[in-house]
């Protein structure tokens, strides 16, 4: 004879205190997807809020440094990779002439000649030099104006032949420098010692060299001896 009694409902075996386990794990799945959305919205607002602070940490206007009007700063480069600086005035290579024997013009208010040609037999006396055949040349620079002009760079060279062949320069017998400067209305004179082979003394070039801002003043022709 059964327990039940007539008329009551029998219980459902599979649900828990009135509840289906279906319906248990359909609330666990809610809860976890919940929380996963929850956490998401966190990073979310994390991530958001790290890139407001690093945005306002960055100064506003452009990132490139000014340069002070008053500090120095090299000159910028154009395509070609040069200085775009102006470079100082350079004097003109080309030489001033003069006639082997004449008067030539260095500047204005100097002038110099070869007042002397002298065929000698050069003498070596320092290490380099050679003995031989030479020609001794005295060389005078005339001073027109009033003040004391420096000769102290000048340099005086000497070169032969169509190769212009430069000749060595011999201090003996009887060389002389040049002095360190010319007085106002004044000449100063030095002498020189060129080894120059005697077939070779129909084309000479004596150069006074008087300073790099000033184009030399070349002596040109031949010997007079």
């Amino acid at each position: 004879m059964a327990n039940d009694k007539p008329g009551t409902p029998s219980k459902d075996p599979a649900k828990v205190d009135g509840v289906s386990p279906w319906t248990t794990r359909r609330k666990t799945v809610i809860g976890i997807i919940a929380g996963i959305i929850v956490i998401a919205i966190i990073i979310a607002v994390v991530i958001v809020s790290t890139a407001r602070h690093t945005t306002s940490t960055i100064p506003s206007g452009s990132s490139t440094p000014s340069v002070s009007s008053t500090g120095s700063s090299s000159p910028a480069p154009n395509a070609s990779g040069t200085s775009s600086a102006t470079p100082s005035a350079v004097p003109s290579a080309s030489p001033t002439s003069a006639p082997i024997a004449g008067p030539g013009t260095i500047k204005p208010g100097l002038t110099a000649q070869i007042t002397k040609f002298e065929a000698v037999n050069g003498v070596a006396k320092t290490p380099g030099e050679t003995s031989g055949p030479s020609v001794r040349f005295t060389v005078s620079i005339t001073n027109t104006g009033s003040s004391a002009e420096s000769l102290a760079t000048t340099v005086v060279t000497v070169n032969y032949g169509a190769d212009r062949t430069p000749a060595l320069q011999l201090s003996e017998p009887g060389g002389m420098d040049m002095p360190a400067s010319v007085a106002g209305n004044g000449t100063a004179t030095g002498v020189y010692i060129f080894t120059i082979p005697v077939d070779q003394r129909n084309n000479v070039r004596l150069e006074v060299d008087y300073s790099v801002k000033v184009p030399p003043l070349v002596f040109q022709g031949a010997l007079p001896l």
